[in-house]
C-alpha cells in the first residue's frame, strides 16, 4: 500500500485511534526514496529497539506497522489477481526488457490511493494534519536510533512532504502519470515502456481495483502475529 491506503485501512478500516508519531511512523517507508536511495532502515534493529519516548515508540509502532499490512497486502487474491489482468492487457505491447510486472505491483498501489483520494478527501487532510503535530528534528534523531541509520536530513524531507501536498493531487490522473515516471525514474531500466502502455496500465487498473475488496480480504486474511508488528486487529 501507499500512504492513503494505509491511513484508511488502520484508522478508518481498523479504527486506531490517529496518533501523530504513529502516522508519520506509517509514512516514513513510502517517504524514504525521496530522503535518500543509499541510506537503509534496518529492521532488525527496530524490531528489537527498547523505548522510553512515548513519541519514539509511536514511530517505532508506526514503521513496523507499515511492513506488517504491506506483508498482508502484497499476499491478498484480488492483489494477485489485478496485476496479473494488468499484465495480460499490456504482453502484446511491452518491451519484453520493460519492468512490466513491477509497474502492475505499482499501478494497483497507485490507483489505491486515487480512489481513496476521490471517495474520502478528509483522510489526506487528517494525515498532513497529524505530520504536522510532529516535531522533525525530534523524528529525525529518534528514527536514526530505532532504525540504527544515518537520519540526517529526514526532518527536512518531512517539511518538504508537508509543503507539497502531493497526495492532494493523487485524484488526478496526471499526478499518476508523473508519480510512475518519478518511479521509474529510481530505477536502472534497459527499455522504458511506453506512455501509451503505461496509461493502458493505469486505464485497467481504474477498472479493477477496489477498495472495499481489499478491506474485506485484509479483515479475512491471517494476521502476522511477530513481536512488535503493531498490526491492528480489524474492529
Amino acid at each position: 500500500m501507499n500512504y492513503l491506503g494505509h491511513y484508511v485501512y488502520n484508522h478508518a478500516v481498523c479504527r486506531l485511534e490517529p496518533q501523530p508519531y504513529f502516522v508519520l511512523g506509517v509514512v516514513l517507508p513510502d517517504l524514504w526514496p525521496r530522503f535518500s536511495r543509499r541510506r537503509r532502515i534496518r529492521w532488525k534493529a527496530a524490531r528489537g529497539a527498547t523505548v522510553s519516548d512515548p513519541r519514539a515508540a509511536q514511530l517505532r509502532d508506526g514503521l513496523l506497522n507499515h511492513v506488517a499490512v504491506d506483508r498482508r497486502f502484497h499476499g491478498l487474491p484480488s492483489f494477485v489477481r489485478w496485476q496479473r489482468e494488468l499484465k495480460r492487457r499490456v504482453a502484446d505491447r511491452a518491451p519484453r526488457s520493460a519492468p512490466i510486472d513491477f509497474l502492475a505491483h505499482v499501478a494497483v498501489e497507485l490507483m489505491l490511493d486515487h480512489r481513496l483520494a476521490r471517495a474520502e478527501p478528509q483522510a489526506v487532510e487528517d494525515i498532513y494534519g497529524q505530520i504536522g503535530l510532529c516535531r522533525s528534528d525530534l523524528v529525525e534523531r529518534q528514527v536514526g536510533l530505532l532504525g540504527d541509520v544515518d537520519a540526517r536530513g529526514l526532518g527536512h524531507e518531512i517539511r518538504r512532504f508537508i509543503s507539497r501536498r502531493f497526495l492532494g493531487q493523487i485524484a488526478r490522473r496526471d499526478t499518476l502519470l508523473r508519480a510512475v515516471d518519478y518511479i521509474l525514474s529510481l530505477m536502472t531500466i534497459r527499455t522504458a515502456p511506453p506512455r501509451s502502455t503505461i496509461c493502458t496500465l493505469l486505464d485497467a487498473s481504474a477498472e479493477l481495483v477496489d477498495p472495499e475488496t481489499i478491506w474485506a480480504e485484509m479483515h479475512a486474511a491471517e494476521p502476522t502475529r511477530r513481536a512488535g508488528d503493531a498490526l491492528p486487529d480489524h474492529a
